[in-house]
C-alpha cells in the first residue's frame, strides 16, 4: 500500500512542472498551471509497474492516460505541420517579393518574424535606374567622386542606405515622372530615411566605408535643400568615421589603382572638398595667453609645419578622350585641380568670417602676415602650376560642341566648377563691402589709395567675368549640376550693385546689364535647388534695398542718378557667408528645431533684429581717360549707419541720398558722423581702368580678355 502511492505520487506531476521543479496541482488532461502559461501540458508514462488485472481503477487510469498521450502526440504534430507550412508560405512570398518588387524593405536578422510587412519607400525599379543614369550624367566628380558604374550594375548588392542617399541626391535630375511636382517633398523623404539607416548601422556597430559614401552624398543633398545644419553633422560624422577607420592615411602604394586603393582615396577627397566648401567653420581655442580670457582665433595653411604622416594620394584620373587630351601624368585630371581650388575656396571662408567678426588684433589685409596676403600667394602659386590644355583659352569652352560637353562632364563639370571658383575667390577677397562696410574699423585702418584700387580694380573684373561665364554655359545649354556656382553668382551680383551707382553711363549700363543675368541665372537654380532660392530671395531683398529712391525724384529728369548705395549689411553677410547664414538665428531656425531639443538652446538674441543699412557716397567725377597717375579709387567715404527696426518699404529718398560730400563738424545733433580718415574722396565706381583691353570685334564685348584662369 505504501509502496503503491509512492509510487502514484511520483509521477502525478506533468512534464512542464517538472522540469521547472514547481508544484504541479495534478489536474488531468492539463494542470491549470500549464493553462495558465499557455503551455502544451503532458504526463510521463508510468513504466514498469503493471497493473493487476484485478485493479479495475488502475486499469482504466493505464488505459485513459495512454489515450491522451497520443492525442497530444498528434496535436504536437499537426502543431509542427502547420509551423512548417506557415514558413514555407514566407519563404515563396519573400522570393517573389525579391523577384517582382525588390524595392522592399530586406529583413535584418535582428527582426522578428512579424516584421515581415514593413516596406520600404524606395520607388519601383526603373524610377531608380532612371535615377542611377542621373546621378552618374550630373553627380559624378560633380563634385563628389565616390563610385564606379559598375558598382551599380545589380542593385540588389546594394545597400539600401545607399539607395536612399543616391535618391535624396540626384532625384532633382531625374526627368521619371514618377518624382513630377513632388521632388523636394520626396528628396526630404529619402533623406530621412537615409539618415535614420545610417545611425542604426552606426549604433549596432555595422559601419563600413559605404557609411561614409553615404554620408557624403546626404551632406551634399542637405546643402542643396538649404539644410546646412543637418550638412554639418553629417561632415561631422563623415570625418570622425573616416578618421576610426584610418581613411585619411594612405594605406597603400602610390602606384596601386586597384578598386579598394582608390576607392579609399576618392572618399577622403571627396569628404575633403565637402569640409572645405560646406563644412562648420570653427577657430582654434587660445586659452595659453591669458585663462582669463579665453579666445578663438584663426589658423592659416603653413607648408612649414607639415608631418611625416601622409594623407591619401589624389585619385588617378582617366583623362582619354577628353578633347584628344592624353598625358603621362596619373594626376592632370580636372577634379585633382578642383580640390586644390576647394582648399583655398576653405581659406577664403576663414578670412571672410574673420573680417565680418572684426577682430581688433588682426591684421590689415595688405599685411604680409594677413590672411588676404595668404590666400593670394597661394592662388598665384596655384595658377603658375596649373597645366595650360586646362586653362580657358586652351580648352575653348565657347568651341565645343555641345554633344562633345554633355558627353565628357566628367570632365567639364570640374573644369566649369575651376574657373567660377577662381574668379569668386578674387572677388570675395577684393570685395567692396569688406573695407567700407565698417566706419569705425575703416577709419581706423586707414586703408591706403594703392590698396584700395587694386582691389576695387580686381572686384570688378572678376565679377565681370562670372557674368561672362554665366552667359557661356547658358549659350552651350550646359546643365550646372553644382549649386555653388549659384552662390558664386549671387557673390557675383553683390559687387555689380556697387558699380550701378557708377557715375559714368557706360560702367552703369554695364553693371546693371551684368547684375540682370546673374540675377536671372540664379532664378533658374532657385527652380532646382532650394539653396539657391534662399540666396535668391535674400539677393532680391539686398537689391531692393541698395536702390529704393525717391519715385518723384526718378520722374525728374533734370536730376542726376544718385550715386548713394545703401547696403543692407544682414543680408549681405548672409549672402557671402552661406553656410553661417542659412541657419542664422539657432532658435527660430525650423531645420534646428527640427533636429535639437528646444531645452539645448539658448533665446535667440532679437537685439539685432532691425535692418542694419550701411550708406557710401560716390561723389568722384568720372573718369575716362585711362591715367595711372591719378590717384583714382580712393577709399569710401564711411558715410553715415542706419538702422531701422522691421523691413523697410519704398521711402523716401532724403533719408538715403548723402547731402553733402564734405565732412560737417560735429554740431551737436542726433546724427552721428563716424570720423574718417585723411583720405578727401570717396569711391570712385567710374573708373576703368581696362579699357585698353576690350576687344570690341570678340562676341563679349565690355568685358575684359584680361584676367582669366
Amino acid at each position: 500500500m505504501y509502496g503503491s502511492r509512492s509510487h502514484k505520487r511520483l509521477h502525478q506531476a506533468c512534464e512542464n512542472c517538472r522540469r521547472k521543479k514547481t508544484r504541479c496541482p495534478g489536474e488531468r488532461p492539463a494542470c491549470s498551471s500549464c493553462t495558465r502559461l499557455s503551455k502544451t501540458c503532458t504526463y510521463p508514462e508510468v513504466r514498469g509497474n503493471p497493473v493487476t488485472s484485478g485493479s479495475q481503477n488502475g486499469s482504466n487510469s493505464t488505459d485513459t492516460e495512454r489515450r491522451l498521450a497520443q492525442l497530444e502526440a498528434k496535436i504536437r504534430m499537426m502543431e509542427r505541420q502547420e509551423a512548417n507550412s506557415e514558413m514555407e508560405s514566407y519563404t515563396r512570398i519573400s522570393e517573389n517579393s525579391a523577384q517582382f518588387q525588390d524595392w522592399q524593405l530586406p529583413l535584418s536578422p535582428s527582426v522578428e518574424m512579424d516584421s515581415s510587412t514593413t516596406t520600404s519607400i524606395l520607388p519601383p525599379n526603373d524610377v531608380l535606374e532612371d535615377v542611377i543614369g542621373a546621378y552618374f550624367q550630373y553627380c559624378h566628380k560633380q563634385p563628389l567622386w565616390l563610385f564606379n558604374r559598375e558598382d551599380f550594375y545589380s542593385m540588389q548588392d546594394c545597400s539600401e542606405e545607399t539607395m536612399l542617399a543616391l535618391l535624396a541626391l540626384a532625384s532633382c535630375h531625374s526627368k521619371h515622372p514618377f518624382f513630377q511636382g513632388r521632388v523636394h517633398e520626396l528628396g526630404q523623404s529619402y533623406a530621412q530615411s537615409a539618415r535614420e539607416g545610417i545611425m542604426h548601422q552606426v549604433g549596432e556597430g555595422k559601419v563600413s566605408i559605404t557609411t561614409v559614401q553615404n554620408l557624403c552624398m546626404l551632406t551634399l543633398a542637405n546643402i542643396q535643400a538649404n539644410k546646412t545644419t543637418l550638412a554639418h553633422l553629417h561632415i561631422g560624422m563623415a570625418n570622425t568615421l573616416a578618421k576610426c577607420a584610418n581613411l585619411d592615411v594612405e594605406a597603400c602604394a602610390i602606384e596601386d589603382f586597384g578598386t579598394r586603393a582608390e576607392t579609399r582615396r576618392r572618399v577622403f577627397w571627396s569628404l575633403h572638398l565637402l569640409q572645405q566648401m560646406y563644412g562648420h567653420q570653427s577657430f582654434t581655442t587660445d586659452i595659453l595667453q591669458d585663462i582669463t580670457r579665453p579666445q578663438y582665433i584663426a589658423t592659416y595653411t603653413d607648408p612649414r609645419k607639415s608631418v611625416n604622416e601622409r594623407p591619401p594620394a589624389i585619385p588617378h584620373e582617366d583623362i582619354s578622350g577628353q578633347d584628344e587630351t592624353t598625358s603621362a601624368d596619373k594626376k592632370s585630371g580636372t577634379w585633382a585641380y578642383m580640390l586644390q581650388t576647394s582648399t583655398l575656396w576653405g581659406e577664403v571662408r576663414t578670412y571672410v568670417k574673420q573680417w565680418a567678426q572684426q577682430t581688433n588684433n588682426a591684421p590689415p589685409p595688405w599685411s604680409i602676415e594677413s590672411g588676404y596676403a595668404v590666400i593670394n600667394a597661394y592662388l598665384m602659386d596655384s595658377e603658375t602650376k596649373f597645366p595650360d590644355r586646362h586653362r580657358f583659352d586652351s580648352a575653348r569652352f565657347t568651341e565645343q560642341e555641345s554633344r562633345h560637353l554633355q558627353r565628357n562632364r566628367g570632365y567639364w563639370s570640374p573644369w566649369v566648377y575651376q574657373q567660377f571658383a577662381y574668379h569668386t575667390i578674387h572677388n570675395m577677397l577684393n570685395h567692396p563691402f569688406l573695407y567700407s562696410s565698417r566706419p569705425q574699423q575703416s577709419a581706423q585702418l586707414g586703408v591706403p589709395n594703392t590698396f584700395w584700387k587694386t582691389s576695387s580694380e580686381l572686384a570688378f573684373i572678376h565679377s565681370t567675368w562670372v557674368a561672362r561665364l554665366i552667359e557661356m554655359v547658358i549659350r552651350k545649354e550646359y546643365r550646372v549640376s553644382d549649386p555653388f556656382i549659384g552662390h558664386c553668382a549671387a557673390i557675383a551680383a553683390t559687387i555689380h550693385i556697387y558699380f550701378c551707382r557708377a557715375a559714368d553711363k557706360t560702367t552703369r549700363e554695364a553693371a546693371l546689364d551684368r547684375l540682370a543675368k546673374c540675377v536671372a541665372f540664379l532664378a533658374e537654380l532657385a527652380l532646382l535647388w532650394p539653396s539657391c532660392k534662399w540666396l535668391q530671395e535674400r539677393l532680391q531683398s539686398l537689391i531692393q534695398a541698395a536702390f529704393e529712391i525717391d519715385p518723384e525724384q526718378e520722374k525728374d529728369q533734370e536730376v542726376p542718378p544718385p550715386r548713394t548705395i545703401s547696403i543692407n549689411t544682414r543680408l549681405m553677410w548672409d549672402i557671402l557667408l552661406y553656410s553661417s547664414g542659412a541657419y542664422r538665428g539657432t532658435a527660430s531656425s525650423p531645420q534646428t528645431r527640427s533636429l535639437f531639443d528646444g531645452s539645448s538652446l539658448f533665446p535667440e538674441d532679437n537685439t539685432d533684429d532691425g535692418e542694419d543699412i550701411v550708406e557710401i557716397d560716390n561723389f568722384h567725377s568720372p573718369t575716362v581717360e585711362v591715367s595711372l597717375g591719378n590717384g583714382q579709387a580712393l577709399p569710401p567715404q564711411p558715410g553715415r549707419r542706419r538702422t531701422r527696426s522691421g523691413h523697410g518699404t519704398q521711402g523716401s529718398q532724403a533719408d538715403l541720398v548723402a547731402q553733402s560730400s564734405s565732412i560737417p563738424e560735429d554740431s551737436g545733433g542726433s546724427t552721428e558722423y563716424t570720423p574718417v580718415a585723411s583720405w578727401p574722396m570717396s569711391l570712385d565706381m567710374a573708373y576703368d581702368p581696362f579699357f585698353q583691353f576690350q576687344d570690341s570685334a570678340g562676341p563679349f564685348f565690355g568685358t575684359w580678355e584680361v584676367g582669366n584662369l
